[in-house]
């Protein structure tokens, strides 16, 4: 009980800072979100949205429903995972040529909402975290004003906990003999690079980059325990009484963001599920001729796949139509050949920081809707001089420190973590990450990345390993070039370019 007063005592804290500017709750955890996931700062000249009538009877809901939510997704998230783990279990185990095709249409019909419920828990810690993490850092820096940014962020390095720093230790053990490969590919070869496109190669499925990985993690690198205990102890000395109140507020904080990243288990577990069941259903229609190569299958629509291993119009099906879709009956290889041309030529678009996403609607966001959303558009991208080269006439560039600590190396750019060979005392720049990026930041010195925030994977990520990161650089894959040397100050959130 005293945990739920104090989380209720949090969330009133927030609709009282709310309400104190004439800014609902909600609109602020808004911004927490584009703030430290996405780097953007909120604009203090925004206009206040209507809050819809939000009185103390509404505010109040809004406080139970945000404390339900903290206390039970924990335990939500853990069975969804153990039921996501059993079910890609025996996935992998199914013989899938014997399964009738009405058993996959009901799957693939039923992914529409378990594709949801599996996302909650990520979601979830994802929403509840931004907030926490302001919060925390807005009560350090009543204590330490000069020093509570770094701190907190300190404070919250080499956590434990994390799916992927488990596996990369496990890939470890393997590359020492004391872990079969087979058992940790039984455990974590349903994850791998964007892990959640469905013609993504799991790391199970793509054996080069798992021993390139393995041997990478060869010499294991313990977690960076000192860094946070210090910065602990920092903050301990000077909140005096108040360091009960900012340790329960850290401990909150340490359990929503092993679920930010954890939470992504379920979901790359479920992909993994549903990208056997798809592989099956491509082979089936290149047997009988409705598609050219296996592969094809990643370009047809839902309601196009269900439609043929049914036989039957999508009217007659509960899958929503899409607009665009090819009719039943129709040659869908017409339709394969037209949207790989597309993909090939969205691939060389160079695509906005973030984007407004509705069903049938993509734009970017102009300055409207970014007052709307109550924060600035991203600061303009520098540009080298015309006809210079990569890195000419940029001596440094300034971001957000997401991990700390100093190093000096030659920079790499990245573009997909299966097809570099890192060596020792190399940085990683790179447009942006995910989750199963994390073995390759163990064989790094630092890590920086063009966009996100403190509380975006890369920066998480490197801080549960222990190196200097910065982030929301803009245009570090442009103005750094390929085997330059570099300077990554994480505390400070600057580049240097030699």
């Amino acid at each position: 009980m005293d945990l739920e007063r104090g989380v209720l005592r949090l969330v009133r804290l927030r609709c009282r800072a709310g309400r104190r500017d004439g800014r609902p709750a909600a609109w602020l955890l808004a911004v927490a979100v584009y703030s430290d996931y996405f780097g953007v700062e909120q604009d203090p000249a925004a206009p206040v949205l209507p809050s819809g009538g939000a009185g103390p009877l509404a505010m109040a809901r809004i406080g139970r429903n945000f404390l339900r939510a903290m206390r039970t997704y924990p335990r939500r998230a853990e069975r969804m995972t153990e039921l996501a783990r059993v079910r890609l279990a025996a996935d992998l185990r199914r013989d899938w040529p014997s399964e009738p095709a009405e058993a996959l249409v009901a799957r693939l019909r039923a992914h529409l909402t378990e594709g949801v419920d599996f996302r909650v828990p990520h979601v979830l810690a994802s929403v509840i975290s931004a907030p926490l993490f302001q919060n925390v850092t807005e009560a350090a820096r009543r204590i330490l004003p000069e020093e509570a940014d770094r701190l907190v962020i300190e404070a919250v390095s080499g956590l434990g906990g994390i799916h992927l720093r488990e596996a990369t230790r496990a890939m470890g053990e393997v590359a020492r003999g004391t872990l079969d490969r087979e058992r940790f590919l039984d455990e974590y070869g349903f994850r791998g690079a964007n892990e959640f496109e469905l013609a993504a190669l799991p790391w199970r499925d793509d054996p080069a980059t798992v021993d390139r990985l393995i041997s990478g993690a060869a010499q294991d690198r313990p977690a960076p325990t000192g860094t946070r205990e210090h910065a602990r102890a920092r903050l301990r000395a000077a909140a005096g009484l108040r360091w009960p109140a900012l340790r329960w507020k850290l401990r909150l904080l340490e359990t929503h963001l092993r679920w930010r990243e954890n939470g992504k288990v379920p979901m790359a577990m479920a992909t993994h599920s549903l990208r056997l069941l798809v592989r099956e259903a491509g082979r089936r229609l290149v047997e009988s001729g409705r598609l050219a190569q296996p592969d094809d299958v990643y370009y047809l629509r839902l309601s196009e796949l269900v439609c043929e291993l049914s036989g039957r119009p999508e009217a007659d099906l509960a899958v929503p139509p899409v607009r665009g879709a090819a009719a039943l009956g129709a040659d869908p290889r017409a339709s394969v050949a037209r949207r790989r041309r597309t993909l090939e030529c969205s691939a060389r678009l160079r695509i906005p920081e973030m984007l407004d996403v509705e069903p049938g609607r993509l734009a970017e966001i102009g300055p409207a809707r970014w007052k709307e959303m109550g924060v600035l558009p991203p600061k303009p991208a520098e540009t080298a001089p015309s006809g210079a080269g990569a890195g000419a006439g940029v001596a440094a560039l300034t971001g957000v420190g997401g991990s700390p600590g100093v190093a000096t190396g030659r920079a790499r750019i990245v573009h997909d973590p299966n097809e570099v060979e890192l060596a020792e005392g190399d940085v990683i720049v790179a447009r942006g990450t995910d989750s199963a990026w994390t073995p390759l930041f163990f064989e790094a010195a630092a890590v920086v990345i063009d966009v996100g925030g403190a509380m975006s994977h890369s920066a998480i990520a490197a801080r549960e390993v222990g190196i200097p990161c910065v982030v929301n650089v803009k245009t570090g894959t442009e103005h750094i070039a390929e085997g330059q040397r570099v300077t990554v100050d994480g505390g400070a959130g600057t580049v240097q370019l030699h």
